[in-house]
């Protein structure tokens, strides 16, 4: 692999950030700014020089997703050797696991149902519960036990809903004593304490994890952060990459100080910026810097885009015309940007969220279906194959589930609304490995996501929270109930809270790529309002832009270099537009050194789109007339 061709496509805050010579470094990247790919290019890159081994490299995600991403996209670039990628708990219980095993213990099972053994415990049922176990779970990730809580900021607000809580900590603590089980925060918790009791048992993990690394590092809590010091240990191989401004889950307990203020944890860390944001036109970044800005939150982000269109800002008299009025401007778009799943609207709840979902259902505007159920037999059998590593166990396992009559008939998949049922996960793996022969289980994942074999992902108007919206674009966003009592939510109280409510409207901005619609209500629910402070005295008639240096203005300006750019924007923009219909990120479609080789030889048919691809005969049929139509608009 040539370490220098996967440099090509960086700017000069991604290069340094993939060259440094530093092994302990934190990226501050903000949005838009490549932090996936400098990650990856990161890994690969040390891997090249023969700075680090694939053996002994470990990256740290939060999703299951994230990590098979990051495989696939160092697969793309060249990476052949598996790198260790899991979440947090996922790496804590294979640790554990091996651990129990060579003490020849019995495993203690683990529980993954909070609120059933929290209701076991306490009694509680309804809201009641679930307010219990949202304070609990943040308590734990916290690593608080109840007299913690109690001393936290969070429980002195009201003396008797923090001793109810406290108290719930202790019989949930002992319940799980009395049933011999841990639940997953007790594995990074245990996790923690066995490396740093054991010298022997701990050098031996780091010995095997010597390279470390951490995606969306401003979500860390205290207790993943304890287990990441422990892996460390006294080495200075650490590499962490995420962005304070995005971070949005305190309700979780995650804490952005411990990004905001690394080098107080790791004084001889170097930091770094990714302050180019490549998605989002100036005027988008403007909004969402002024948004941060106002809350005293400091953000450097520059747009590389042209100009684009201006930020609008809407008032109407209530939440009923304000959802009214954005059904109708979206019946007013062009057919084809919601066809091609090119739009969302975004709100601070899902209350909020069900409004306008009425209101487009209202105005016959087509709205995504939002997929697989959480707990759908058909989500939780493609849970299972994406595990599977070897081509013969997913085989195996789609003919298991095919043969199994004692399966739940689910609804049929031409029902609206519907998910695909067990059934119909084995038989698209056994279509999937028609296609592909040697494909696994997150191949077969990521062949799910961009194929769409169920028709779930087809095109239509998605209606999201912010929450549920952060790691997505779309080119045309509406941002709904941007007012008081929304934005910040009125459940926000202390300074961190309020901090938190700015940055949720940040990435909510922030999926726009091109343009960027605000809504409000003057009156909602009955009460009045108005706009939201963090959008207060915003103008956006002056973008923050970022200019390319003059030497790279002057290397484009040739013939040939201009040809050749046109080329591969036109393939890169054939990609996106492509991963936006299948819900998916580019770079799941094909990886960047594909893009350039389709730019270079420029495929004329499905054959040789195919041998250039390796992608199936079907797969270059669906495919090759967009990016033949995309090509010839530039030869």
């Amino acid at each position: 692999m040539d370490a220098d061709a996967l440099l090509v496509d960086l700017d000069e805050d991604q290069r340094r950030a993939v060259t440094t010579s530093s092994h302990l470094v934190a990226v501050i990247a903000g949005a838009g700014s490549g932090k996936t790919r400098v990650l990856t290019r990161r890994i690969a890159y040390r891997i090249a020089t023969r700075d680090a081994d694939a053996r002994h490299t470990l990256a740290l995600t939060f999703t299951r997703e994230a990590a098979g991403e990051l495989r696939r996209r160092l697969r793309a670039v060249g990476i052949d050797e598996r790198i260790e990628s899991g979440t947090f708990h996922a790496t804590a219980l294979n640790i554990l696991r091996q651990r129990w095993s060579d003490q020849r213990r019995t495993p203690p099972t683990i529980v993954e149902d909070r609120p059933r053994l929290v209701g076991l415990a306490t009694g509680a049922s309804g809201e009641a519960l679930n307010d219990l176990v949202a304070e609990l779970s943040w308590a734990s990730a916290r690593g608080l036990d109840a007299s913690g809580y109690l001393r936290s900021s969070r429980g002195k607000r009201r003396s008797d809903r923090a001793t109810r809580v406290a108290e719930a900590i202790d019989a949930y603590a002992a319940e799980k004593r009395s049933r011999g089980v841990l639940d997953l925060d007790d594995l990074l918790v245990v996790c923690a304490a066995e490396l740093n009791s054991n010298s022997n048992f701990a050098d031996a993990v780091r010995w095997r994890f010597r390279h470390l690394l951490v995606d969306e590092a401003q979500d860390l809590t205290p207790i993943q952060h304890a287990l990441l010091r422990a892996l460390q240990g006294a080495r200075h191989d650490l590499f962490l990459v995420g962005d304070p401004a995005q971070s949005i889950y305190g309700f979780n307990g995650s804490d952005p100080t411990l990004l905001q203020d690394v080098s107080t944890h790791f004084p001889e860390v170097e930091i770094l910026r990714l302050s180019n944001n490549h998605r989002c036109t100036p005027q988008v970044v403007t909004a969402g810097v002024h948004v941060l800005q106002h809350s005293q939150l400091g953000s450097g982000l520059l747009s590389t885009r042209p100009d684009g269109d201006p930020i609008t800002i809407t008032s109407y008299p209530d939440d009923e015309s304000e959802a009214a009025a954005i059904a109708n401007a979206l019946n007013r778009l062009d057919l084809t940007a919601i066809r091609q799943g090119d739009v969302a609207v975004l709100a601070r709840t899902h209350a909020h969220c069900e409004r306008i979902e009425r209101a487009l259902q209202t105005a016959d505007v087509d709205i995504r279906p939002r997929g697989f159920r959480g707990d759908s037999a058909g989500r939780r059998a493609l849970d299972t194959a994406r595990r599977l590593r070897e081509p013969g166990q997913l085989r195996a396992w789609a003919h298991d589930v095919l043969d199994d009559t004692t399966n739940v008939v689910e609804p049929a998949l031409d029902s609206p609304g519907t998910t695909p049922a067990a059934s119909d996960i084995a038989q698209a793996a056994l279509d999937f490995l028609r296609e592909q022969p040697d494909g696994d289980g997150t191949a077969f994942a990521a062949w799910v996501a961009a194929e769409d074999p169920f028709g779930l992902r087809r095109g239509g108007v998605e209606v999201l929270t912010f929450h549920a919206a952060k790691g997505r674009e779309w080119p045309f966003v509406w941002i709904a109930a941007a007012e008081s009592g929304s934005l910040p939510h009125r459940s926000a109280t202390t300074r961190d809270e309020i901090a938190e409510e700015a940055r949720l409207l940040y990435v909510a901005i922030t999926r726009a790529t091109s343009q960027c619609h605000i809504t409000w209500a003057e009156r909602r629910n009955g009460y009045r309002r108005t706009i939201s402070p963090f959008l207060d005295k915003f103008e956006s008639s002056e973008p923050i832009r970022s200019t390319p240096p003059e030497a790279l203005v002057t290397a484009m300006r040739s013939p040939e270099r201009r040809d050749a750019k046109a080329r591969h924007d036109a393939v890169a923009e054939w990609r996106a537009h492509t991963a936006r219909r299948a819900g998916v990120i580019p770079e799941t479609i094909c990886s960047d050194r594909l893009v350039r080789q389709l730019a270079e030889r420029r495929p004329s048919n499905v054959e040789e789109l195919n041998e250039l691809t390796g992608w199936g005969h079907l797969t270059c049929e669906r495919l090759f007339p967009d990016l033949q139509q995309a090509l010839q608009l530039v030869d």
